[in-house]
């Protein structure tokens, strides 16, 4: 149900999210719980989530900061070379993983545990392959000789179409898609979907690179690129399109690691704003009919999960994102705050 004035969509999920760990954990994680029936929660803590005993661990924090919402977690595993396959089978056939996380060695925040040769976890793929379990990939590959904007478009041809030719039955979510290229290729291969998150819907580089700095709350991994693929980026999202669906990627840093330089850590916290921020950008591609698809159907449908049953609606007013998340010693940058937008959630 939707007026010019009130949109009424389906819960959403969030399927991709960072909720860190201790301190910063007890900050963020009432932002992603307090619209999303669901989460993909990400294992790149600082000790990785690799098996089974972590994992439990891991889920149990947060549903002790979760009680009393209808919220869940979702994990998946974090791979690396030399994970206990038993272990790992287990774990997914016990539901504590709803599925396994590549991340190529050193491309983004504490993937230094990540994958070295992606032929050394093939047997993972062949187990989530024959549990019908997905493998959720950050499709990125980094090298001296390759440009940070490119990054994408190597993983996927050097990487991706081999894991596709090899393992045709796995599903696989193309994570943070940030290129025409990359959103054509899961638009134009079986088995395979992509997340979409605000700032890649929002930003050019030319919001993130400057002379001699860079704007570090609009610096993330994968970088945002050019004017031709966000507008890519948004037709795939705003089109209804049921292989794209959202994934914030939120990803909170205290501001003291957001310094204005290529060594700031990557990551955009956008959980205080993010069904808001996504309901602007449907309603400037004229498009909000389509806005339930991507939040809260196309989703569930990949991951072969039930939709949910509630409901939140969003009301056309204009409010200003709080600039920053305060929470005991941490300063967290909010992406967009101090702006203005015109939708928020009806309480």
């Amino acid at each position: 149900m939707s007026s010019s004035n009130l949109i009424k969509i389906i819960q959403p999920d969030d399927w991709h999210v960072h909720l860190r760990d201790g301190e910063m954990m007890e900050a963020v994680t009432q932002y992603s719980a307090r619209i999303n029936g669901r989460c993909i929660v990400m294992p790149n803590l600082e000790h990785p989530v690799t098996n089974r005993e972590l994992g439990l661990k891991y889920l149990d924090k947060i549903h002790s900061l979760t009680l009393g919402q209808l919220f869940s977690p979702l994990l998946p595993c974090y791979l690396t070379d030399n994970l206990d396959l038993d272990d790992f089978r287990l774990a997914l056939v016990e539901n504590i993983f709803v599925g396994a996380k590549l991340y190529p060695n050193n491309v983004t925040t504490n993937s230094s545990y990540g994958v070295s040769h992606i032929e050394k976890i093939y047997p993972t793929f062949e187990i989530l392959q024959n549990l019908k379990k997905p493998l959720l990939i950050h499709g990125e590959k980094v090298g001296e000789n390759i440009d940070i904007f490119d990054r994408e478009k190597v993983f996927i041809d050097e990487e991706l179409v081999l894991i596709r030719e090899k393992f045709p039955d796995l599903k696989i979510i193309l994570e943070h898609v940030s290129s025409k290229y990359g959103a054509d290729f899961v638009n134009d291969n079986e088995n395979i979907a992509g997340t979409l998150t605000p700032q890649h819907l929002m930003l050019t580089k030319k919001d993130v690179f400057f002379d001699e700095y860079i704007n570090p709350h609009h610096f993330c991994m994968p970088v945002v690129k050019d004017e031709s693929d966000l507008l890519a980026l948004r037709k795939y999202a705003c089109s209804g399109h049921k292989k794209f669906f959202i994934g914030t990627d939120s990803a909170p840093h205290h501001i003291d690691f957001k310094i204005p330089n290529l060594n700031a850590k990557p990551g955009i916290f956008s959980s205080p704003c993010s069904i808001e921020l996504y309901a602007s950008i449907f309603e400037e591609e004229n498009s909000l009919q389509n806005l339930e698809k991507f939040s809260s159907i196309n989703g569930p449908n990949f991951y072969n999960m039930s939709i949910n049953k509630n409901c939140i609606e969003l009301i056309k007013e204009s409010w200003k994102i709080p600039e920053f998340t305060i929470y005991k010693n941490l300063k967290i940058k909010n992406f967009m705050g101090g702006k203005e937008i015109n939708w928020k959630i009806k309480k």
